[in-house]
């Protein structure tokens, strides 16, 4: 099996405040996050976390897409850098305030 950690979320108001947590994760481990709620699921590729301001983006990979391999499609609404605010495909912001969202953080196998 795989070893995940997990981080919940109890509003998608305070995701930006995992930020750090998150980049962090990325910078150890490197492996994809699953990201599941109230409302769709998704998953993170990546964090930009600024040290100086707090400002946090999210590298978005909606799973729900299904169609033509065009770029032009996939690019604006599939996959991309989105701030907690961000529109997904559904016009609904990425990150809602009264969604809770669950983060499937997974570990790599330290003997590897």
């Amino acid at each position: 099996g795989v070893t995940c950690k997990t981080e919940v979320f109890n509003s998608g108001d305070d995701v930006p405040s995992g930020g750090r947590k998150l980049a962090h994760h990325f910078d150890t481990e490197g492996t994809p996050i699953m990201i599941g709620g109230g409302e769709l699921a998704f998953t993170l590729l990546g964090v930009d976390f600024d040290e100086k301001t707090g400002d946090t983006r999210f590298l978005i990979m909606d799973p729900h897409y299904t169609g033509a391999d065009d770029l032009g499609l996939i690019q604006p609404k599939w996959v991309g850098w989105k701030s907690a605010d961000s529109l997904t495909h559904l016009g609904t912001k990425l990150f809602q305030k009264e969604t809770f969202y669950m983060f499937c953080l997974p570990m790599r196998p330290s003997d590897v």
